[in-house]
């Protein structure tokens, strides 16, 4: 997983949910000159990593919530990340992978690359083709060229989760789309797949004005 998301000198890579910190060590190992940023929610992890990594210039561990601290950081002058090529990595909650995922890339400046961990079927839609794609795939598909890179087992975690997950990559496409044309497209598909048993005139006709 570490190797995927390529750490270069000079990288800054945003880790959401080190945990333990265990990707956040190897991606340290496959570039010790590359930033990270690692968002952990539950403070007492937290500030063990902050302890680990206190003499490491190139760590940074930030306390909170991944999904309203990212925005900030972003923006913010003190990270230097806004109009640079930043990258976003982790092993995340299945059940925010969709709200997450629209996050980031509904930023004004999104990640040049993201790679996740996360549940098998859910990276198997995201990376499917027409006619078999749901909102979730169209929306990333969008904005770059989704990868599912390897599947992993539910017998390779303690404890064993009822579902196997997969790890997918995300390469933003060089050019993106402007503001403007993003919300016109979003307000699109999302009136298209509203009811997706339905006809596409009919929800079209009945969501847009």
């Amino acid at each position: 997983i570490a190797s995927t998301i390529n750490p270069q000198v000079g990288d800054t890579i945003i880790e959401i949910g080190p945990g333990h910190g265990e990707l956040t060590e190897e991606v340290r190992i496959q570039n010790l000159e590359s930033r990270i940023i690692a968002i952990e929610k539950d403070e007492q992890l937290a500030q063990q990593l902050k302890e680990k990594y206190r003499n490491n210039q190139n760590i940074e561990i930030i306390s909170g919530d991944a999904l309203k601290i990212i925005p900030s950081i972003i923006q913010d002058t003190k990270y230097k990340i806004l109009n640079t090529s930043y990258k976003v990595i982790g092993n995340i909650p299945y059940y925010l992978t969709g709200f997450l995922l629209r996050t980031l890339l509904e930023l004004e400046q999104p990640p040049k690359e993201m790679v996740f961990t996360i549940q098998k079927e859910v990276a198997e839609r995201i990376v499917a083709r027409p006619p078999h794609m749901n909102l979730l795939a169209v929306s990333v598909q969008y904005f770059g060229t989704p990868e599912l890179l390897f599947t992993i087992p539910k017998s390779d975690f303690n404890p064993p989760p009822k579902i196997d997950s997969a790890t997918i990559k995300i390469t933003l496409h060089k050019t993106l789309p402007p503001q403007g044309e993003r919300e016109s497209f979003f307000t699109l598909i999302k009136a298209g797949f509203k009811h997706p048993r339905k006809l596409l005139i009919n929800n079209l006709s009945e969501y847009l004005p």
